[in-house]
């Protein structure tokens, strides 16, 4: 009976290191699973930051482009209107010369195409001031 005691105490024994051992591993799981959740969670925060702040420059960018290009129709506009007023002066100013006339619509065309003139370059402006933020 002796051997089965002892055979029992050694087992009794290595059972409580055992569940010793079984205590320490399910800590030690339990604590590195809240690290990989914490590092997740900064992981996540990242990826969304990012993700924010490429959305915002995307957005940004997509605005600056629209007003470029809005710009830039009504420069074409403005040219197809100058080279009008150009023509229009240019028959006037034919005419006249054959007649040897003066006309005041020839001065007012004039005007209009300085005034003409005046809004491209603001719009120019306006074109250059968008690209070099």
């Amino acid at each position: 009976m002796s051997t089965f005691e002892e055979l029992g105490k050694k087992l009794d024994k290595v059972a409580g290191q055992l569940k010793t051992v079984a205590q320490g591993g399910i800590e030690k799981t339990a604590t590195e699973t809240k690290e990989w959740g914490k590092y997740l969670d900064e992981l996540a925060d990242k990826i969304k930051k990012t993700a924010q702040d490429g959305v915002e420059k995307f957005a940004t960018e997509t605005k600056e482009f629209s007003q470029v290009t809005k710009l830039r129709s009504q420069i074409r506009d403005m040219k197809s209107e100058l080279k009008e007023k150009f023509e229009h002066m240019g028959e006037l100013s034919y005419q006249l010369k054959m007649y040897e006339q003066e006309d005041e619509n020839l001065k007012k065309i004039g005007e209009e195409i300085l005034h003409l003139e005046g809004k491209i370059k603001e719009k120019e402006d306006e074109i250059e001031k968008l690209k070099s933020r």
